[in-house]
């Protein structure tokens, strides 16, 4: 099968030397490369190195000798080789570099290059291949646009084969066929008109257990190549097909048949977790209050509380992910918002395959019997507890290879034999990202049975979180001041939606310092599942501080579009519903929202601390006075009262309303996940 080949510049063509390339005009030199498609070289070795393409946010990284034929680069090459400045033919030209801030720094190479200035200068030859990586990894932010030649392009740069096959339908429309393959992956794209019309993905030699998961996957794909309803071919990205694309890619590379099918594994370790997720479900209809609860509330809180929910082919990306928290979690999708359920923001862990490169990790294993046949069973330390039933499938095992072409290693194994397994890993992404101090950082490498690394440097968690303007001046004072101005919908005695302008002010007045957390591998589900109740008590805390101290901008956007989907207002209604039952509260006169006051009425404190437990002390205007509450936010992202002066005011009060308690006040915030919201319901019931 034929790849694209690089075509030589126009100038090169000609005969023309560097300064005769130099003052020439656009018109005169020919096409530039960015005019012709076909211009740009493919990558020939975009599996290099696999672990580090796993790893990669912005996918696998090119090599620098792809450079050797870009004339841009050999005439950078060629000044520095001769350690002579560079001769302007034209004053006309020197004008121009100069504008460009390129004439001082022709000499050295791409010393000058503008939008590269922050690299600083370089001194040595390791500084100009981190300019050349840092350039190849903007290139790469470019995957194209939606036609055939973006496709072949894009195909060669992840090391897929393309071959084109033109047809005549029976009412003369013409079709091609363009097929992406790899050593076992197919993917047939029919395109009419550089228009993509269907995505077929096959995988020829793979286990029955993988073929039946192609179906989702191929929609997925599709999506990704067709045209919006109302968009232009001109504006069609293969951005998120690259994405779909290279996981395909790695996937295919590392695999080794018949011994290894990488996305075999994958589906082994979801057969494990969904058999797992159906036990979490059915024992929660054992718990109290929980019968009569619907299936997809059920299965939204054992996601959410139990052991996460996995998912093949889900939320518009190609492989196995884990989701353990979302939004909104106790608001299950009904049938006006299901179709929604896409668009919530949902906290996953992304499972994928990478290769170990020497560095001493346990293997990739090939099972769906991750898990015993009765999922759990007594824990010997405490007998009327039970603990999941974990099983240790055997490695795999590769032929003996002299070449060496298998890429496996000897490994020895517990009854002192030796054999050779594949060097492949499982990898796991965090999507999205967690910021973490530093001591909890660190117990996720911990979970996953990895060395902790040293980290480079350790920024504050709540810089984090709020990025400081660079043009402001660094504070040098130990605390900070985040404040914010919102609008938060509220109820009237009618319950009707309503505004009310809020100030919140989040005080930080110790450092903590933290690391993001974005991808480590791992070698076994149960790490997954015993890192999960950590995981949600960020995820819960990243959720209350940007609901609550996001910027104006951002709430406007979230208020346009709540006003254009009615469906959120329904949801919020059925939140309300849920609130009304967890407190106990009928719909009286001691249950009713006070009517809407003034505009910012409410001034909102929260202190932020990290240790020995994340916790935040909530101050807020409550009748003539302030009341002060001290929240705690566990593992799983519970909510738990230490202190507060409210309950005590309460006491005191001669109205005949039922008091509430720390732990319904503690469950009402889990749900409305925002202190500004939270707040106006404190005050709307009680005051």
């Amino acid at each position: 099968m034929a790849t694209p080949t690089p075509m030589k510049h126009a100038a090169s063509q000609q005969g023309w030397t560097p300064s005769q390339q130099q003052g020439r005009t656009p018109s005169q030199q020919g096409r530039t490369p960015s005019q012709m498609a076909a211009a740009t070289p493919p990558v020939s070795t975009p599996f290099s190195n696999a672990a580090h393409t796993a790893f990669s946010p912005n996918g696998p990284r090119s090599s620098p000798q792809q450079f050797k034929k870009s004339p841009a680069t050999n005439m950078g090459m060629m000044a520095h080789a001769h350690n002579a400045p560079m001769n302007f033919d034209s004053p006309s030209t020197a004008a121009a570099m100069g504008q460009l801030g390129l004439g001082g720094g022709l000499d050295m190479g791409l010393d000058a290059v503008g939008a590269l200035g922050g690299l600083g200068s370089l001194t040595g030859e390791d500084d100009k291949l981190k300019r050349l990586e840092t350039i190849l990894d903007i290139l790469n932010k470019k995957k194209g646009l939606v036609s055939e030649a973006g496709l072949e392009r894009l195909a060669g740069r992840v090391g897929l084969e393309t071959l084109s096959e033109e047809q005549t339908t029976d009412d003369g429309r013409k079709l091609k066929t363009l097929i992406v393959a790899g050593s076992i992956t197919s993917i047939d794209i029919v395109l009419e008109n550089n228009i993509v019309q269907s995505v077929t993905l096959g995988f020829p030699d793979s286990a029955e257990s993988v073929i039946k998961h192609m179906d989702p996957a191929s929609d997925i794909l599709l999506r990704d190549l067709q045209l919006l309803p109302n968009q232009s071919p001109l504006t069609k990205t293969l951005d998120k097909f690259a994405a779909n694309l290279e996981l395909l890619a790695i996937l295919d590379k590392l695999s080794i048949l018949p011994e290894l099918d990488c996305r075999q594994a994958l589906v082994g370790v979801y057969e494990s977790l969904a058999k797992l997720h159906r036990w979490d479900t059915e024992k929660l209809k054992e718990e109290p209050g929980m019968s009569g609860k619907s299936d997809e509330f059920l299965k939204s809180m054992a996601m959410c509380s139990r052991n996460g929910f996995p998912a093949m082919h889900a939320r518009d990306r190609v492989g196995l992910s884990v989701q353990y928290w979302r939004e909104r979690r106790f608001v299950p999708p009904s049938k006006e918002t299901a179709t929604l359920s896409e668009k919530e923001k949902v906290w996953s862990l992304l499972v994928g395959c990478a290769a170990t490169d020497g560095i001493g990790l346990p293997p990739i294993r090939v099972s769906d019997e991750w898990l015993s046949k009765d999922i759990a069973k007594e824990d010997p330390l405490e007998p009327k507890k039970m603990m999941l039933d974990w099983q240790e499938p055997p490695n795999v095992s590769l032929p003996p290879s002299e070449d060496n072409k298998d890429g496996g290693v000897d490994m020895l194994q517990p009854d002192m034999s030796v054999t050779r397994v594949p060097q492949v890993m499982f990898t796991v992404t965090f999507d999205p990202p967690l910021i973490l101090p530093q001591n909890d950082w660190a117990r996720v490498y911990t979970y996953a049975g990895n060395g902790v690394p040293t980290p480079f440097y350790s920024p504050t968690f709540d810089v984090l979180f709020f990025p400081i303007d660079e043009n402001m001046p660094p504070d040098s004072s130990a605390h900070r001041i985040i404040t914010a101005e919102r609008q938060v919908r509220v109820f009237d005695k009618e319950h009707k939606p309503c505004t009310k302008s809020h100030r919140n002010r989040l005080f930080i007045y110790k450092q903590i310092y933290s690391q993001v957390i974005s991808e480590l591998p791992f070698s076994h589900p149960r790490q997954l599942v015993e890192m999960l109740p950590l995981l949600r008590q960020y995820a819960f805390i990243s959720i209350l501080l940007e609901k609550s101290f996001r910027s104006k901008n951002e709430e406007a956007k979230e208020d346009a579009a709540q006003k254009n989907e009615t469906s959120e207002e329904h949801a919020a209604l059925n939140t309300q519903d849920e609130l009304l039952a967890i407190t106990g509260l009928s719909d009286s006169k001691s249950a009713a929202p006070a009517a809407p006051e003034d505009a910012h009425d409410l001034n909102l404190d929260v202190i932020l601390w990290v240790h020995p437990v994340p916790h935040f002390q909530v101050s807020f205007p409550f009748r003539d006075s302030t009341v002060s509450l001290t929240l705690h936010i566990l593992e799983n992202g519970v909510v738990e009262i230490t202190e507060d002066n409210l309950l005590s005011r309460l006491e005191d009060d001669e109205g005949k309303g039922k008091m509430p308690t720390r732990a319904e006040l503690a469950k009402a915030l889990e749900h409305l996940e925002d202190f500004g919201a939270w707040a106006e319901w404190v005050r709307s019931r009680y005051s």
